[in-house]
């Protein structure tokens, strides 16, 4: 049995290319931390996993975290200096990875990587549009004079209403509606676990009502949304209303944020989006807007 650390990566590569997670994306995204860890660990491939220390990947952390892989994205308008901390967590979970199944394997005992500290993220600020604001850009995107405007902004306003990843909701089809039990089935695409069913909260119904009555009958199996992306249409709306430029990742953070606002509790939210973590990462993001309201609630407690 060959030894060196490139073996057991190429074993890493093997199952994430028969991983049978449905999303091909996040296969792909674990193939490109790997290639990270190569870009900033030359030798590494070539060395006896056995030899490799917990100080050796310490080592390495270091330096990648300092000096990146030196990629500059097409277009870009800076260079960054290091590596990012997200990419970095990557190839951190990547190398683990490669270093746990030569645990499998029996041939080390400890995994080298595991006291490898992972970079704390930050937190990205949520810029996003009031209600009225959001109108504005609905507004805009369905008065375009385009031939999928109307459905460019069903989309918009479908991921807003419901939280739903934009593959997921590229899948919805009619019959994943319950309108006897007030519900929508949500396939999932991300995880096993983002698979759910989700109350058809009022702006959703009514979206689907309008939808409907606009298209007349349509098969159950017909897709609800016809068009596969609305980045343009949204990027061009909100320049139009004058707010920050949103994708469609943003209007997941639109609902989850109108939800606590509301009054919804984090965990609950944090089903409704699909996360497997009890809420952790709903909290992280979102723990702020809860503290926020808890606050405007307790100013109206009086004795």
């Amino acid at each position: 049995m060959e030894f060196t650390v490139g073996f057991f990566m190429e074993a890493h590569r093997e199952r994430t290319r028969v991983d049978v997670s449905p999303a091909p994306n996040s296969r792909e995204r674990r193939d490109t931390a790997l290639k990270a860890v190569v870009t900033t660990w030359p030798d590494l491939p070539k060395r006896d996993i056995r030899r490799v220390t917990g100080a050796d990947c310490r080592g390495w952390a270091a330096r990648a975290l300092r000096e990146g892989t030196g990629f500059i994205a097409p277009n870009a308008k800076s260079r960054r200096i290091g590596m990012s901390p997200s990419a970095f967590n990557k190839a951190v979970a990547a190398l683990r990875a490669v270093f746990a199944i030569a645990c499998e394997e029996g041939v080390i005992e400890a995994n080298p990587a595991a006291r490898v500290a992972k970079a704390p993220a930050r937190r990205k600020w949520l810029d996003l549009p009031s209600p009225e604001q959001f109108r504005e850009i609905t507004q805009s995107i369905a008065g375009r004079r385009s031939k999928w405007s109307a459905e460019c902004a069903d989309m918009v306003r479908l991921l807003a209403y419901s939280g739903l990843r934009l593959r997921e909701g590229t899948r919805l089809r009619w019959s994943d509606v319950n309108l006897g039990k007030n519900q929508l089935a949500v396939a999932g695409t991300k995880s096993a676990t983002s698979r759910r069913v989700i109350p058809l909260f009022p702006s959703l119904g009514t979206l689907l009502a309008e939808i409907r009555g606009r298209r007349g009958a349509e098969r159950p199996e017909a897709r609800i949304l016809r068009v596969g992306s609305c980045r343009g249409a949204l990027a061009s709306a909100c320049a139009a209303v004058g707010v920050p430029k949103m994708n469609h990742h943003a209007l997941r953070h639109l609902f989850a944020t109108r939800c606590i606002e509301s009054g919804v509790d984090i965990p609950t939210v944090s089903r409704w989006l699909g996360h497997a973590d009890g809420g952790t990462l709903a909290m992280k993001t979102y723990g702020h807007l809860r503290q926020e309201h808890s606050q405007a609630q307790a100013a109206k407690v009086h004795f």
